[in-house]
C-alpha cells in the first residue's frame, strides 16, 4: 500500500512538471519572442551547451562553496548564541536589537555595504550570513525555551548530570526547530549568494554568469542558469532533509539515567 502511494505521488510529480512545461512552451510559443521568453527547448539546448564548459563547472563549485560555508557560519553562531541566551536572559537582551535590525534591513544596503568593507569572493558569505544567522538564531532560541518542563522536572529529580541534560533533552528539543529554519535558508541561502554574486561579480560564480547574459542579451542562457541554481538549491534541500530524518527529531526520554 506504501509503495502504491509513493509510486503514484511520483508520477503526481512528474505530471504537475510536464504540465508547467507544456504551459511554458504554449506561453513562449504566444510571445515568439526568444528575447522576452525562450521556449523550454532553447532553453535546455543552451544548458546543455554549458555543461561541456569547464567554467562552468568552476562557477557551480565556487558558489556552492560560498552558500556551504555561508549556511555553516550561520547555523554554529545561530546555535551558539541560541543556547547562550536561552540560559543568559540579560544576553538574550543585548542581542535582541541587532537581531531586530539584521532581519529588518535592507538586502541591497547589506551588499552594498559589503561591497565596501570586504573583497568581492567574500560579499556573498557576508550576506548570507547576515540573512540567515538571524532565522537560525530566533528558532533555535524558541526551541530552547520549549523543553519540556516535565523532562526537565523529572531530571533535576533524579539529580541528573547537566551535561546529560542538555544532550539528551535540549539538544534533541532543539532539533525540530533547528531543522525547519535550515530548509528556509537553503533557500534564502542560495538567493542571496547569487544576489551578492550579480552585483560583486567574482569571476567564477553563478551570479557573474547571470549578469553576462543581460550583458550580452542571451536570454536562453539566463534561463539555462537559473535552472541550474534552482536545481542545486533543490539538492541541497534534499541533501538536508535526508541528513536529520535519519534520527528521529522528538527528545529521546531513554536517556534521562544519572
Amino acid at each position: 500500500m506504501l509503495k502504491s502511494s509513493i509510486t503514484k505521488n511520483r508520477y503526481y510529480k512528474i505530471f504537475a512538471i510536464l504540465f508547467w512545461l507544456a504551459i511554458w512552451q504554449l506561453a513562449a510559443h504566444l510571445v515568439d519572442q526568444p528575447l522576452y521568453l525562450p521556449s523550454p527547448i532553447a532553453s535546455f539546448q543552451s544548458l546543455y551547451g554549458l555543461v561541456g564548459q569547464k567554467d562552468f563547472w568552476q562557477s557551480i563549485l565556487m558558489t556552492m562553496i560560498r552558500v556551504l560555508v555561508g549556511l555553516g557560519l550561520s547555523i554554529i553562531l545561530g546555535l551558539i548564541l541560541a543556547i547562550l541566551s536561552s540560559v543568559l536572559p540579560a544576553f538574550e537582551g543585548l542581542l535582541q536589537p541587532l537581531m531586530t535590525t539584521m532581519k529588518a534591513i535592507p538586502v541591497m544596503s547589506v551588499i552594498i555595504l559589503a561591497l565596501v568593507w570586504l573583497k568581492a569572493d567574500n560579499v556573498p558569505i557576508f550576506v548570507c550570513l547576515l540573512l540567515c544567522f538571524p532565522i537560525i538564531y530566533t528558532n533555535v532560541l524558541e526551541g530552547a525555551k520549549n523543553v519540556d518542563v516535565n523532562l526537565k522536572e523529572m531530571a533535576k529529580l533524579y539529580k541528573v548530570r547537566r551535561r546529560r541534560v542538555f544532550f539528551g533533552i535540549t539538544i534533541p528539543s532543539i532539533k525540530p526547530y533547528l531543522f525547519s529554519s535550515i530548509m528556509v535558508c537553503v533557500g534564502f541561502s542560495w538567493k542571496s549568494v547569487v544576489t551578492a554574486e550579480v552585483l560583486s561579480s567574482p569571476h567564477y560564480s553563478m551570479g557573474y554568469n547571470l549578469y553576462q547574459t543581460k550583458l550580452y542579451l542571451d536570454t536562453p542562457q539566463l534561463f539555462a542558469w537559473t535552472i541550474v541554481i534552482v536545481c542545486f538549491s533543490l539538492l541541497l534541500e534534499a541533501l538536508v532533509h535526508h541528513a536529520f530524518s535519519r534520527r528521529p527529531l522528538a527528545p529521546n526520554k531513554g536517556r534521562l539515567s544519572p
